[in-house]
C-alpha cells in the first residue's frame, strides 16, 4: 500500500487548521495520506507544490492574488497525474463550469467543512492516482519489452550481416523497415569491448548480465545520437557493434577527431552510468550498404590492439601496432626456458622476476594475439603436465580463460597459478579466499570492487574472480550482495531504518538496487519485512 502525498493552499486561517487537525486525526485510522505543505494563496501554492509535486492538493477557490483554479490551470501541464480537490464556500455556476474544464477531481463546500466528504474525495484520488500508476507500469513494460525484441532483432541482424549471409537488396528492405537511412551517407563501424568479461561472466548471473548488456547497448546508442546518428547493437560475448554516420565529406583529421570523441565518451558514460571497463576501436570511413562488412572487419582488425592495452582505451586506423611476429621462435625458447626453471618451492620474487622478462620481451617485440595466446595456453598446460599427474590434466588446461583476457591478464594469471600449483600441486586457495571474506566482512559497509579486493589479497583481478566462485559455488559481486542484505536484515531487526537510511548503512547508493536485491535475498520489500517484524515483536 502506497502512501499519498498532500498539499493545501487556503487564505484562511481558520481554514488550514482545520484542514491540519483533519490529517493528524486521520494519521490515526488511515496511514496512506502524509500532509507535506501548505500555502496562503494561488502564487505561493504554485511555487511549493512544484518543488514537493505532491499527490492530491486541496485547494479554496476564492483567494487574493490568484484564485485557486487558474493555480490548477497552470499546475496541470507540469503535474498531470496529481489530483486536485477544491473548496469553496460560493455556489457558484462559474466557479462549477471552470472547474470541471479544469478537470478537477471533487468539488466540495467548505462551510460547514465535512470530514465525510473529504475521506470520499481522498479515497477516490487514492484510486485514481492507483490506476494511473498500474498503466503507467503496463505501458513501461510494454516499452521495455518493445524495445528488448527491437535489439533482439538488431544483433540477429547485424550478426548475419556481417557474415554475408544476407544480399544487400535483403539488407536495404530491413532498413528501410526499421528506418536506418544513416548507411547511404558517410559512415563507420565501431566495436565496443568489454574489458573485464571475464570477471562480468563468473560476477553476474544470466539473466543479471542480459540486463547490463542491454543497458550497455542503450548508453552506446545514446551517446552516438547526442553526436550525430548511428545505432549500436550487442553482437556477441563481450563485444557490441556501432555505426557512426555523418552527412558531409570530413577529411582524414575530421574524422579521427570524431572517432576519438565518440570513442571516450562512451567509455567516459559505461563506466560513470554502470561501472563498466570497456574499449572502443573504429574502422575507416565507407558509404553504402556493400560496405558493411569490409567496415566490420577493419573495426575488428584495429580491435585486436586491445590484447595488448589494459582497458578504457579507443583505437582508430591511424594508431595501430606493429607486431614482430618473426619473434615468435625467440619467445617460444624464452617460454621453455622458463619453464625448465621453475621448480617446486619456488619463491614469489624469482616468480615474479621471470614473468618480468616474458613481458618485457612482448612489451619490446609485439606477437600478434593468433599466435601469442595459443602459446601461453600451451605454457599452462606444460605447467599442469610438469606438477601433477592423472587424467584431468586436459580438462583443467581447458578452462583457462583465453579468450577474454588481455595479454598482461592471461600472464598475471598464470603467475598466480603456477605459484599456488607448484607448492601445493592441487588448488587449494584457501588462504587468499578466507583473506579476502575477512576483508569483505570489515569493509561490507562501503562500496566494494572486485579489483579492490583482488589487489587486497595480492592476486589478478580475473584470477581471483576465478578462484572465489571456483572455491566458494558463488560469484564475487553476489557473494557481496548477500552479505549486505543480511547485514540490512540485521539492522531491521534492531530498529526501524528508513530506506536511504539503509542504503547508507550497508553501502548500496541506488535505493532501487537496494530494494531489487532485498526482495531477491529476503523475498519481501524492506517496508513489508519490517512490517512482519512489527506484527511478530507485538505478539
Amino acid at each position: 500500500m502506497r502512501d499519498y502525498t498532500c498539499f493545501i493552499v487556503d487564505d484562511e486561517d481558520l481554514i488550514i487548521q482545520r484542514l491540519e487537525l483533519f490529517f493528524n486525526e486521520l494519521s490515526h485510522r488511515d496511514k496512506r495520506f502524509v500532509l507535506v505543505g501548505k500555502a496562503n494563496n494561488g502564487l505561493n501554492g504554485i511555487e511549493e507544490i512544484l518543488k514537493l509535486k505532491p499527490d492530491i492538493v486541496i485547494s479554496d477557490i476564492v483567494m487574493p492574488r490568484m484564485d485557486g483554479i487558474s493555480m490548477i490551470e497552470q499546475l496541470k501541464p507540469e503535474l498531470p497525474h496529481s489530483q486536485y480537490i477544491l473548496l469553496t464556500a460560493y455556489s457558484s455556476f462559474e466557479y462549477a463550469q471552470r472547474a470541471i474544464q479544469a478537470n478537477v477531481l471533487e468539488y466540495i463546500v467548505k462551510v460547514p467543512l465535512k470530514e465525510a466528504d473529504l475521506d470520499r474525495a481522498l479515497d477516490k484520488a487514492a484510486g485514481i492516482l492507483n490506476e494511473v500508476k498500474k498503466k503507467e507500469a503496463a505501458f513501461q513494460s510494454l516499452n521495455v519489452s518493445v524495445l528488448e525484441n527491437k535489439y533482439r532483432v538488431r544483433k540477429q541482424f547485424f550478426n548475419e550481416l556481417i557474415r554475408g549471409e544476407i544480399p544487400s537488396h535483403r539488407a536495404s528492405d530491413f532498413a528501410n523497415r526499421m528506418q536506418f537511412h544513416f548507411f547511404q551517407a558517410n559512415y563507420c563501424c565501431f566495436i565496443v569491448e568489454m574489458d573485464t568479461y571475464e570477471s562480468f561472466r563468473n560476477e553476474y548471473s544470466a539473466a543479471d548480465q542480459n540486463i547490463l548488456k542491454y543497458a550497455i547497448t542503450n548508453i552506446i546508442e545514446e551517446t552516438v545520437m547526442n553526436g550525430g546518428s548511428g545505432i549500436a547493437a550487442d553482437l556477441s560475448d563481450n563485444r557490441f557493434i556501432g555505426f557512426l554516420s555523418w552527412e558531409n565529406n570530413r577529411s582524414d583529421m575530421e574524422t579521427e577527431y570524431a572517432c576519438q570523441s565518440l570513442g571516450g565518451q562512451i567509455v567516459s558514460h559505461l563506466h560513470q552510468y554502470l561501472n563498466q571497463r570497456v574499449s572502443v576501436a573504429f574502422g575507416g570511413p565507407h558509404r553504402g550498404w556493400e560496405s558493411i562488412k569490409q567496415a566490420y572487419t577493419e573495426a575488428e582488425n584495429v580491435s585486436e590492439d586491445f590484447y595488448y592495452h589494459s582497458e578504457k582505451v579507443v583505437k582508430t586506423p591511424m594508431h595501430r601496432f606493429q607486431y614482430h611476429n618473426d619473434k615468435k621462435a625467440d619467445f617460444q625458447q624464452k617460454l621453455a626456458d622458463f619453464l625448465i626453471g621453475v621448480k617446486r618451492k619456488v619463491s614469489k620474487e624469482e616468480l615474479e622476476n621471470a614473468f618480468a622478462d616474458l613481458n618485457q620481451f612482448v612489451t619490446d617485440h609485439k606477437i600478434h594475439k593468433s599466435i601469442m595466446a595459443p602459446m601461453l595456453r600451451d605454457l599452462y598446460r606444460d605447467i599442469t603436465v610438469k606438477f601433477k599427474s592423472g587424467n584431468k590434466l586436459v580438462a583443467e588446461a581447458e578452462e583457462f580463460p583465453l579468450e577474454f583476457l588481455a595479454f598482461q591478464e592471461q600472464l598475471a594469471y598464470i603467475g598466480d597459478f603456477t605459484f599456488e600449483y607448484v607448492h601445493t600441486g592441487q588448488l587449494l586457495h584457501r588462504a587468499e579466499i578466507m583473506s579476502a571474506m575477512h576483508f569483505i566482512e570489515k569493509n561490507l559497509k562501503q562500496r566494494l570492487t572486485l579489483e579492490a579486493i583482488a589487489e587486497e589479497v595480492n592476486l589478478a583481478p580475473s584470477y581471483f574472480s576465478s578462484l572465489f566462485k571456483k572455491t566458494m559455488n558463488e560469484g564475487v559481486i553476489s557473494y557481496i550482495n548477500r552479505k549486505k542484505i543480511q547485514l540490512a536484515l540485521e539492522l531491521l531487526n534492531v530498529q526501524d531504518y528508513s530506506l536511504l537510511e539503509l542504503c547508507e548503512e550497508v553501502g548500496i547508493v541506488n535505493e532501487g538496487y537496494f530494494c531489487k536485491l532485498f526482495k531477491e535475498y529476503a523475498g519481501d520489500t524492506p517496508k513489508q519485512y519490517r512490517i512482519k517484524m512489527k506484527r511478530y515483536e507485538s505478539r
